[in-house]
């Protein structure tokens, strides 16, 4: 691939956890920044499944109070803020499989378009 030039298939990096915020509600938001064109492909629905799995260590392994020691016990989400539209049919059936198994671990997700 040229310098410069991105995948069109990108892929999410579960190393980094893209931002946390806290809502108006008074919940911790995990944020995974979703910037490239939903394409449901094996690889990319992969690399989200590992990005939304490192977000849960984060937040159930001390990482999230260790960094914000204000705010240790208040809720938590992940959000999945994307700025190209909505996921296509395939990441949509797994973004609904983690929302499902989110709240066994305490945590709950949500999706929001910008686009």
């Amino acid at each position: 691939m040229p310098f410069g030039r991105r995948r069109q298939d990108s892929l999410f990096d579960p190393t980094k956890v893209d931002l946390v915020a806290e809502s108006a509600d008074g919940v911790v938001e995990l944020v995974i920044l979703a910037d490239a064109p939903w394409t449901g492909s094996d690889a990319q629905l992969r690399s989200l499944q590992e990005k939304v799995q490192s977000y849960v260590s984060y937040a159930l392994d001390g990482g999230l109070r260790a960094s914000y020691p204000e705010v240790a016990g208040q809720p938590w989400r992940i959000l999945i803020h994307s700025q190209v539209g909505e996921p296509d049919q395939r990441t949509e059936q797994v973004l609904a499989g983690l929302a499902e198994r989110l709240p066994n671990y305490g945590g709950s997700l949500l999706v929001r378009s910008d686009a």
